[in-house]
C-alpha cells in the first residue's frame, strides 16, 4: 500500500449520497449503493466529458442533443437565463480553445424508476478568446457550479435531464466574461 500527494481519493457517504472528490489525473470509482444499475460518477464523468468536448469542438445542437433527455432541451445559468443548446453553441463559438476539468462530484439517488440521480460538483474552464476584449489577457479561468438531473436510460447510456449551472466564478487574472 502506497500513498502519493499527487493521487487521491476522499470517499464519504450521507444517508443516499455519495460523494468522491477527485484530482484531475485519475479516478477510480467505488459505488456503495447496493440496488443493481446504480448511476456511478465514472459514468457521470464520461457524459459530462462527451458533452464538453462537444461543446469545445463546436458540435452542433442538433448532435448534441442526443446528450439530453429532452430535444428543447436549456441550460440554466446562474443569473437565471437559459439558453437553447444552440445558443449555448454560438456562444461559445467565441472561444475556440477551452479546455474543462471535472472536479469533485457527488451524486444523490432521486430514483430507481427511471434510474435518475442529481450530480453536483465543480468544472474547471478555460477559454481563450478569437478577438480578445482588452490587451490584458485573452484568457477565461473560471470555476463552474454544476447541479444536473441524470438518467439512466433502458439501453444503459446516461443522458442529462436537466442542466444547472449554479455559480460561475472567475479567478485572478481572467479575462471578462463577455456574452
Amino acid at each position: 500500500m502506497g500513498c502519493s500527494l499527487a493521487i487521491f481519493l476522499v470517499l464519504l457517504t450521507w444517508g443516499n449520497t455519495l460523494i468522491i472528490l477527485r484530482n484531475e489525473k485519475r479516478f477510480e470509482d467505488f459505488s456503495i449503493r447496493s440496488h443493481l444499475g446504480a448511476i456511478t460518477v465514472k459514468e457521470v464523468c464520461d457524459l459530462a466529458d462527451d458533452w464538453f468536448h462537444g461543446v469545445a469542438s463546436g458540435e452542433s445542437a442538433g448532435s448534441s442533443g442526443r446528450l439530453f433527455c429532452h430535444s428543447d432541451a436549456r441550460i440554466y445559468a446562474p443569473n437565471g437565463q437559459t439558453f437553447t443548446l444552440e445558443d449555448h453553441r454560438l456562444r461559445h463559438t467565441k472561444w475556440p480553445a477551452e479546455r474543462h476539468l471535472l472536479r469533485d462530484f457527488h451524486l444523490t439517488l432521486i430514483s430507481d424508476a427511471p434510474p435518475r440521480d442529481r450530480a453536483i460538483g465543480t468544472v474547471y474552464w478555460e477559454a481563450r478568446y478569437i478577438e480578445p476584449p482588452s490587451a490584458e489577457s485573452s484568457l477565461i479561468k473560471a470555476v463552474a457550479g454544476e447541479d444536473w438531473i441524470i438518467e439512466r436510460l433502458p439501453n444503459g447510456k446516461l443522458i442529462f435531464v436537466l442542466y444547472c449551472t449554479r455559480f460561475f466564478h472567475l479567478l485572478p487574472e481572467s479575462a471578462p466574461v463577455l456574452l
